[in-house]
């Protein structure tokens, strides 16, 4: 499957696009873009890939992306079984480079829009707090008359520029290469790892993938995302693994097997290591935050 550079209708008649989604479940691929992009989840959850992150998201999910930065959300996999109760919603906006660096830096008061959009490059992950005090200009956003809807989408950036718990989330040595070939060999490894991380994964399968040797994969991976595959991977399946927790009821063993750890005393010594917790107490605390 080829690699997407997606390509924005931004015309002349707009700064920027505002839209807002409902589907079955959230079909872009991996892909980046010149333009930056924030997106809230109103409904769904799944793993939301940015850079060399990996994580689950949620409902109220809001992420703030910088020009350039590979990403896509993937679904759980309930959402692609036909059912339709289940439904992922999102409101994204997308703006070129070119509106912060010619307009919003240029002017005093918009300083500290200028400091998040340098932050995004690596991806921002807004607080719950302060995605809370915009939720409601977002939801409207899309169907404001042009001139308040700009005012709005500025009112916007001021308020998350506040936030002073955000999280970032591609490491801060990843390595932003806008090039289409080596979009589609992160693009294969992916959904190689989507397609098998429940399964044992040996490096000469994943390399194979990537239509590289195995020395060379693990050379090429390591440069590009600042950790070795087997890193990656074991990140993917603590993550998919919290997931599980947060939102099934498979005892803690199921949970493990389901997220491709073979061995339980593995899966809790690992899951220890990324969370700070058991799998049971991760449960149980994040299980009470849940609505």
């Amino acid at each position: 499957m080829k690699a997407q550079l997606e390509k924005l209708s931004i015309d002349g008649s707009f700064s920027y696009l505002a839209r807002h989604f409902k589907r079955a479940y959230f079909d872009a691929p991996w892909h980046y873009h010149p333009e930056c992009e924030l997106t809230f989840i109103v409904k769904s959850h799944g793993q939301r890939f940015v850079g060399d992150s990996v994580s689950p998201f949620y409902e109220g999910d809001l992420v703030l992306l910088g020009s350039n930065l590979p990403h896509f959300w993937r679904n759980d996999e309930q959402y692609y079984q036909g059912n339709r109760e289940f439904e992922s919603e999102s409101v994204v906006i997308q703006f070129p480079q070119t509106l912060v660096e010619d307009f919003l830096a240029k002017v005093p008061e918009f300083k500290s829009i200028k400091e998040l959009m340098q932050r995004s490059a690596r991806g921002v992950k807004f607080s719950e707090s302060a995605t809370q005090n915009v939720v409601a200009d977002l939801l409207r956003l899309p169907y404001l008359p042009d001139g308040v809807r700009f005012i709005s989408f500025l009112h916007i950036l001021l308020s998350l520029a506040e936030d002073t718990q955000v999280e970032l989330l591609a490491g801060s040595a990843y390595q932003i290469t806008p090039d289409d070939a080596d979009t589609e060999r992160m693009k294969r490894i992916i959904e190689f790892t989507l397609a098998h991380f429940q399964e044992e994964i040996r490096l000469e399968m994943v390399a194979e993938t990537a239509h590289m040797t195995v020395p060379a994969f693990c050379r090429y991976f390591k440069k590009r995302t600042q950790k070795t595959y087997i890193e990656f991977l074991t990140g993917f399946r603590i993550s998919h693994a919290r997931t599980l927790l947060t939102d099934s009821e498979l005892s803690v063993a199921q949970v493990g097997l389901d997220s491709g750890f073979q061995n339980l005393s593995n899966f809790h010594q690992v899951f220890k290591r990324h969370t700070g917790t058991s799998p049971l107490h991760y449960r149980t605390a994040h299980t009470q935050k849940r609505p």
